[in-house]
């Protein structure tokens, strides 16, 4: 099967999953993405699924922007208040705070060029992994090398890094249909810097509303991407 034909079945699956989609139900999309996207790499041969140098303790790519539907930044919320105990909120807040800072104080041709950990980040592994939006589930390596060659020089972009030709494609179709869902049921399908999102949703209790209700842009402050 074709590349092209992966990613238009990966998207297709997930617009057949939800056939009618309504703009106060934008927040169940990101775990039917979820759900349809591992279904469909799981169908995916043997042959098109190459050994990935991607382990456990590696947060390379956790230094990287994260481009977030909002409908994914509150499902990555709402899986953070569930799981993170009370005692350790605040200084979970205040560490995307001061990221979501530095982040903004970037120019826009340092944005793709720097490092930043992720303030999710707990000993090299991420707090949140069940509910990690898409584009974090679509980074993937088949060549550590490469990825520290890439990390250890951030101004050059194309360094970059082998990926596996099928995976990719499967990824883009997911992440194409539930923009394709969000813009069908009304909602905002813009995609946003995770982190400076984050801090956003955590104190304007109405950008959830705005999300539900249709509104947009969701995110008022958060960098577009």
């Amino acid at each position: 099967m074709s590349e092209q034909r992966l990613r238009q079945n990966a998207r297709q699956a997930l617009l057949a999953a939800v056939p009618r989609p309504r703009a106060d139900q934008a927040g169940q999309l990101p775990r039917k993405a979820q759900r349809v996207l591992d279904a469909e790499l799981a169908r995916l041969p043997a042959s098109a699924r190459p050994a990935l140098a991607c382990r456990k303790g590696c947060d390379l790519c956790c230094h990287l922007r994260v481009a977030a539907t909002a409908a994914e930044v509150f499902a990555l919320l709402d899986y953070l208040r569930q799981t993170v105990p009370a005692s350790e909120w605040p200084a979970l807040a205040a560490a995307i705070n001061e990221r979501a800072g530095q982040i903004h104080a970037l120019s826009p041709g340092q944005l793709l060029r720097t490092n930043l950990p992720c303030p999710l980040l707990v000993d090299s592994a991420c707090r949140a992994y069940p509910a990690r939006p898409l584009n974090c589930r679509a980074y993937h390596s088949l060549d550590y090398q490469a990825c520290l060659d890439s990390f250890r020089n951030p101004a050059e972009l194309d360094r970059g890094h082998p990926q596996g030709a099928a995976l990719a494609r499967v990824h883009e179709g997911v992440q194409e249909g539930l923009s394709d869902l969000l813009q069908a049921g009304g909602n905002d399908p813009g995609r946003y810097e995770l982190v400076t999102a984050l801090a956003e949703a955590l104190v304007d209790d109405e950008a959830r509303n705005r999300l539900l209700a249709g509104s947009r842009p969701v995110f008022e402050r958060a960098l577009p991407l």
